[in-house]
């Protein structure tokens, strides 16, 4: 949690300044915020599913990564593909505007709060004067397991490189040695025509005498 923030409230006199809080915070930071506002209804069985998310913005915001807390669209369109998400960001921002969540004509920058919004049906109200459970074991076990598995997806990436790297050395060499084997019979076939012309040179030379 960044300095000076409560992890537990939201600042602002009303909701939509809450609202605008918790989308400045880092996507790792609203993320927690919405476990720990629905960690007995649904948070607990997507915890892993709210970490991927997490992950995958701290991997596409190229300019701020952890410290981040909003993509620009085209980041937020990465962001829904990668999860094979029907959801577009226009669609997105008129089911917020509708729900009162967006005001501005124009919205630039997409937090994730926005995306959660959306993809969980969650009502923005209720979400910014949730109170805040202390689920950290549980948040923690649930990073954990993404983590392995983020590990051992990485793990099977570099086997699957060196697959990759050793059928291409494999290949390498084969072609090398056919292109070797391939010379040797056409050095073979010079030589024999040059024993053959020899042979006949020869042979006509004899015929004359």
């Amino acid at each position: 949690m960044a300095e000076g923030r409560d992890a537990y409230n939201l600042s602002g006199d009303n909701n939509d300044d809450k609202l605008k809080d918790l989308c400045g915070r880092t996507y790792k930071e609203q993320a927690i915020w919405f476990l720990n506002s629905y960690w007995e209804t649904w948070g607990e069985e997507n915890a892993e599913k709210l970490w991927a998310y997490v992950h995958k913005c701290n991997e596409i915001d190229i300019e701020k990564h952890e410290q981040g807390c909003a993509l620009d669209e085209l980041n937020a369109h990465r962001l829904l593909e990668a999860f094979d998400e029907t959801l577009t960001v226009r669609a997105m921002r008129e089911t917020l505007r509708s729900s009162g969540a967006i005001k501005e004509k124009r919205v630039k920058n997409v937090p994730l709060t926005h995306y959660l919004l959306c993809r969980y049906e969650v009502d923005w109200n209720g979400l910014v004067v949730a109170i805040q459970g202390d689920n950290k074991e549980e948040l923690d076990e649930a990073q954990r397991r993404l983590d392995e598995v983020n590990k051992a997806l990485e793990e099977s990436k570099a086997r699957d490189a060196e697959a990759a790297q050793a059928l291409q050395e494999s290949i390498a060499a084969e072609n090398e040695a056919k292109q070797r084997e391939a010379e040797a019979k056409a050095a073979a076939e010079e030589a024999k025509r040059k024993e053959d012309a020899a042979h006949a040179a020869s042979e006509e030379a004899r015929q004359k005498e």
